[in-house]
């Protein structure tokens, strides 16, 4: 039995990447045990026998703080001796680098998968120099990235210049079928809408979002947007909600707080088409249900969405430009063929690269390797 330790704060993505890969990997020959927060223990993973996973807390901060970050590897470490694993997986920055250095201290084989690197968050170029150099600085160590897009792969080997040999790929994916027809939404929506999922943020572009909407709405007078998934993390709410009493859009858009997966699903399930302003990701699980669901889908061109959107195929790929977007929203609003086509087009791009039933294996042999 290959014992697998995760460490992460499974929120968001990383909380959907955790989850899926602990229920589908062969129970037979792994298992996995978490690491996490004890205010970040929001998912209960179990293994495919339906076995909750073991779960051990230590405080993960975002934000770099020397004395704690140290508490807190030595914790890592503790549990980690006790658990003796085969292999360490780590998750996102924080989890990422202090994962890789108790690896490298116990002399475990350790995977990094960075869901979207640190340093593309930071607006400041200063600050984004300095998370570069951590990043490349902490890949000297002798574990592994493990990259959840083509995108993400390619900037760990051209950017921060990782040799190849420690560089691995396994896409971000999900279940092939998701049955959605016992989920009730307790919600008054709009017959018609379109549907964006993410916190509000800098990372979300959020603000570029309802700017676009602004616009849409000149021609379009009952526009309605949803964005889902405010609530645990949202630093832009304030800002977003100014916004829209701003520009009186209360009747144009409506903020939903954090719901369950399956809720989220349902209401992306019903809507038209799906929008992603993002300034970057790792491979959005958001993007890849609205592949799944047959939804057309408009993207911002950064890592992540221009791996599962084709411009123009399946959707449109756009700049970082309010009037672009709106004019694309309005085109999809307006062509009911072109949106029906694209959404088959998702559905065909969506099978061969990002069911996890599939892609299960490539992982199990990443693992084994």
């Amino acid at each position: 039995m290959i014992k697998i330790v995760h460490i992460a704060r499974p929120i968001s993505g990383v909380g959907v990447y955790i989850d899926l890969l602990t229920k589908y990997i062969d129970d037979n020959k792994f298992t996995n045990v978490l690491i996490c927060n004890t205010e970040d223990d929001l998912i209960k993973p179990r293994n495919k026998s339906g076995n909750k996973i073991k779960i051990h807390h230590a405080n993960l901060f975002r934000k770099i703080n020397p004395i704690k970050d140290l508490k807190v590897l030595i914790s890592i470490i503790k549990i980690i001796k006790n658990e003796q694993p085969d292999i360490i997986h780590c998750h996102s920055a924080k989890a990422g680098i202090l994962g890789r250095i108790a690896g490298f201290y116990l002399k475990v084989k350790t995977f990094y998968t960075p869901h979207a690197y640190s340093y593309l968050s930071q607006k400041n170029k200063i600050k984004r120099s300095i998370y570069k150099l951590i990043e490349k600085t902490i890949s000297n160590l002798p574990a592994k990235t493990l990259a959840c897009s083509t995108s993400e792969y390619n900037r760990a080997v051209k950017e921060l210049k990782i040799n190849k040999k420690k560089v691995r790929l396994w896409n971000n994916s999900i279940e092939e079928h998701i049955d959605l027809t016992s989920i009730d939404i307790p919600l008054d929506l709009p017959e018609k809408y379109i549907c964006t999922i993410g916190r509000p943020s800098y990372q979300k572009n959020t603000e570029l979002l309802i700017n676009s909407i602004i616009d849409v709405k000149t021609q379009i007078k009952d526009i309605h947007l949803i964005i889902l998934g405010a609530g645990l993390y949202s630093p832009s709410l304030e800002k977003i909600n100014n916004l829209i009493e701003k520009h009186q859009l209360k009747s144009n858009v409506t903020i939903i707080p954090w719901l369950d997966r399956l809720s989220t699903l349902k209401i992306l399930e019903k809507s038209l088409f799906y929008i992603s302003t993002s300034k970057y990701e790792g491979l959005p699980y958001s993007l890849i249900e609205a592949l799944a669901l047959s939804k057309p889908c408009i993207v911002t061109n950064v890592d992540g969405n221009k791996d599962l959107v084709s411009n123009k195929e399946n959707g449109f790929v756009v700049n970082e430009d309010k009037l672009e977007i709106a004019e694309k929203i309005i085109l999809l609003l307006t062509q009911d063929l072109l949106r029906q086509e694209m959404g088959k087009k998702s559905k065909s791009f969506f099978f061969p690269k990002h069911s996890i039933i599939k892609n299960i294996s490539k992982l199990k042999e990443i693992y084994l390797d």
